[in-house]
């Protein structure tokens, strides 16, 4: 199979290069042809209109000389993304080749309740398209409401590199308690309410320790664990990826997301890969990946003394914590594994093809 796939460019930070990324590295496409045509990044206003104007360009120039993969995938999120890949909707459309769009980011239904013309043309992107790919049932029982019965919407989960990380055979007796939170910093991905949980755990487990990998405001992290007398219990790392990324989750006792907009954060299924329990918020895609009780724990968003409850129920019992994430781990290796996912893309994409020539 021949696969045209445009998205962002594949060094660029974010959800939808680390997915493709993965995919990329799949044994179940090691047969099959995939050209990836880099769109946009990020950078200063200047920089990103040169990698969108080049990124046209080059798609423009490969239909121009006769390229007609087999099918073409096209990753798509909301605001600039989705008019942007509008464009390459078209073209592609107009090849006469089956177009898959591939919908990302945490707003996408908050940008498709904005306004009456980001609706429609979001309704009328998706029944162009041969198949249109989401990130949970959550979100495909979304696009139902929406457009009513529609048969072109499939769910497709993230995929995570299973064999990459390592589920530890028992809990430590002599570890710090240790919770990990990856993600950018900020009010999305509920910083602070983790950070209002931290005095709250304290109370119950004095030695705990937090740990706060990505970027953003970070400086704002610090000075309100300043403010609130934490701060030798509040540890940043930065953005991690590769063997520091690795290195913090074999730390870690327990993994929290406490996000208010998501799609399914690949963080929750990397942490579940490691063998962590989980403590995140019961939005979008996640509750199908964090069941309550087995795998972790769900709060509602901006719930700080249940976060803190569910956090010290946790890291008091090691015993317990370790069976949760143990559970997780069989869960990620059945549901999110990637050469399980890529798997069903194969399936998602043959569909098309085949239903292109009826």
């Amino acid at each position: 199979m021949h696969v045209g796939m445009i998205g962002p460019g594949l060094n660029e930070p974010g959800g939808i290069a680390s997915v493709a990324t993965s995919w990329l590295s799949a044994k179940a496409l090691e047969e099959h042809q995939i050209d990836y045509i880099g769109t946009a990044g990020v950078g200063s206003a200047p920089l990103k209109i040169g990698k969108m104007a080049a990124g046209q360009a080059r798609f423009l120039s490969r239909l121009a000389t006769g390229w007609r993969p087999d099918i073409f995938h096209i990753h798509m999120s909301y605001r600039t993304s989705f008019y942007r890949k509008l464009l390459y909707l078209n073209e592609a459309r107009a090849t006469g080749r089956p177009v898959v769009i591939h919908i990302h980011g945490s707003k996408f239904e908050e940008f498709h309740d904005s306004g009456s013309k980001h609706a429609q043309a979001i309704e009328k992107a998706f029944r162009k398209a041969d198949r249109v790919i989401v990130l949970s049932e959550a979100m495909a029982n979304v696009v139902q409401e929406w457009m009513g019965p529609v048969e072109n919407v499939r769910v497709l989960y993230n995929p995570v590199a299973i064999d990459t990380f390592t589920a530890r055979t028992s809990p430590s007796e002599t570890e710090i308690p240790t919770v990990l939170f990856m993600g950018r910093i900020g009010e999305r991905k509920g910083t602070w309410d983790l950070l209002n949980a931290i005095p709250r755990v304290l109370e119950r487990v004095p030695n705990a320790h937090f740990r706060f990998g990505g970027d953003g405001e970070i400086e704002e992290l610090h000075r309100r664990a300043e403010a609130a007398g934490i701060s030798e219990h509040v540890e940043t790392l930065g953005w991690v990826s590769g063997e520091a990324k690795l290195e913090a989750f074999a730390a870690a006792s327990v993994y929290c997301l406490p996000s208010y907009n998501e799609g399914l954060p690949v963080s929750v299924l990397e942490a579940m890969a490691c063998g962590l329990p989980v403590v995140s918020t019961p939005i979008a895609g996640i509750p199908e990946a964090v069941i309550k009780g087995e795998t972790g724990h769900l709060v509602e968003t901006g719930d700080s003394n249940t976060l803190a409850d569910k956090l010290i129920e946790l890291l008091a019992d090691p015993l317990a914590a370790h069976a949760m994430g143990l559970n997780g781990r069989a869960r990620a290796e059945r549901l999110f594994a990637l050469e399980v996912v890529v798997e069903q893309l194969l399936s998602i994409w043959t569909e098309a093809i085949e239903g292109s020539r009826l």
